[in-house]
């Protein structure tokens, strides 16, 4: 009996050096946007190329802005606050709050939880038609707007 204790504790040390070692050279995820010549579309995750050519066939969209905006949004606040961005923009939105809520983006369809362990995080890009978008926790009053647009 003590053979077997003995040996299962031998491989499960073994298996965590193995994956230490991994974990060790593997190296960490970046953070940095893709680069806007390559994207995965979709949910199948292929790659599309976009033409560095003038050309246009007719039913390409209005070019998406290359730089990300980030916010930052408390549930708490006592003024509802906004959040400026241009229309086809990728807005990260992260959304803090001390109690437990559910968190939505009227308009977009967008929802997440949100505690004071973990705040709600939304990465989006954001339509090519100018809107206003309220933040809120279902039922309650928009906690801030988000404004694409002049």
């Amino acid at each position: 009996m003590h053979l077997a204790a003995r040996r299962l504790l031998i491989i499960m040390l073994i298996l965590l050096g193995i994956s230490s070692v991994i974990a060790f050279v593997i190296p960490e995820p970046q953070r940095n946007d893709s680069s806007p010549e390559q994207s995965v579309t979709g949910t199948t995750g292929e790659t599309q190329t976009k033409a560095k050519s003038g050309e246009s066939n007719g039913t390409e969209s209005a070019p998406v802005s290359d730089r990300t905006e980030y916010a930052t949004v408390n549930m708490e606040a006592n003024r509802p606050e906004q959040v400026n961005a241009r229309p086809g923009q990728r807005l990260i939105l992260t959304v803090k709050t001390s109690r437990g809520a559910d968190v939505e983006i009227e308009g977009l369809g967008l929802t997440g939880f949100a505690d004071r362990f973990a705040p709600a995080v939304f990465d989006v890009i954001l339509p090519l038609k100018a809107d206003r978008f309220q933040v809120r926790a279902p039922g309650e009053k928009p906690r801030a707007v988000i404004v694409t647009g002049p």
